[in-house]
């Protein structure tokens, strides 16, 4: 006779960790779905049902004005809903990544040239928020309602609210920032808000 072969029904650690990232995969493409199924939007004033839109998640979108302009305006309360968004945004953005270095710094299995290297990183960002905040305070005090100011390594984003922006006041938005850190000034964006 011979011996039965019995069956190992022991889990191991590389089956949990399949049965893991297989219940991720899943939770991933439901996701996903739910993202990527067709919403209704509505614009504004909807004189029809033909003026109900589908969307997608991440589709864009060309708008114009009815009456044939290319220009948008932004409405007085929009524009300070966007403001405020958009610096609420920034904060969360520039916290997110301070907690992902103090994660690497506190991880515990650093070596010394990677600290060094997370060290000037936290340096640069902090720099960078505050230079940031100098740059919109000036704004603010040269006349500009309100003023973002967005800093990369080699450029900057500025968006400021004005009724129109001319060339002088281009030129004084660049003057100001160069002011404050030296990037060319050629990669210096202004965006204006009304």
């Amino acid at each position: 006779m011979k011996p039965k072969r019995r069956l190992n029904l022991i889990i191991g650690r590389k089956q949990i960790a399949v049965a893991g990232l297989a219940v991720l995969l899943g939770a991933a493409v439901y996701v996903n779905y739910l993202y990527s199924t067709p919403k209704k939007v509505q614009t504004a004033e909807p004189q029809s049902a033909a003026e109900t839109e589908t969307a997608r998640y991440g589709e864009i979108r060309f708008v114009d004005s009815k009456n044939g302009d290319t220009d948008v305006t932004v409405a007085s309360a929009s524009s300070d809903e966007y403001f405020a968004q958009a610096r609420l945004d920034k904060q969360k953005s520039r916290d997110e990544s301070l907690e992902v270095l103090r994660s690497f710094w506190y991880g515990g299995d650093s070596t010394s040239d990677e600290l060094e290297v997370i060290a000037g990183d936290v340096k640069a960002v902090s720099g960078y928020v505050e230079t940031e905040s100098k740059v919109e305070n000036l704004l603010k005090a040269q006349g500009f309602s309100d003023a973002l100011c967005y800093l990369t390594g080699s450029t900057a984003n500025v968006i400021v609210r004005t009724e129109g922006l001319d060339t002088a006041q281009a030129a004084q938005i660049k003057s100001t920032l160069l002011g404050e850190i030296a990037i060319p000034a050629e990669n210096i964006t202004i965006v204006e808000i009304k």
